[in-house]
């Protein structure tokens, strides 16, 4: 099967096109602290309704946005 000219002229724009689109998935966002604090909140939760397991995701997100965006890490051991 033979490629017309036209065709051929099209196909290469149209290949890099289409994986630059792919590659841009590849990479994660780049998200400064000041803006994961003002998009991220503190989950809440019911302790009586929720499963242990939800509870102790919920409370392990809610010490990272603690740590982040209000400075009130754990200190580290030495």
């Amino acid at each position: 099967m033979r490629m017309s000219p036209r065709l051929k002229k099209l196909s290469v724009p149209l290949i890099l096109l289409v994986t630059s689109g792919c590659a841009a998935g590849l990479t994660p966002p780049r998200v400064a602290v000041g803006d994961y604090c003002r998009i991220a909140k503190p989950i809440t939760y019911n302790s009586k309704l929720d499963s242990p397991k939800t509870v102790g995701q919920i409370e392990a997100h809610n010490s990272i946005w603690v740590c982040v965006c209000e400075g009130d890490c754990p200190k580290k051991d030495k």
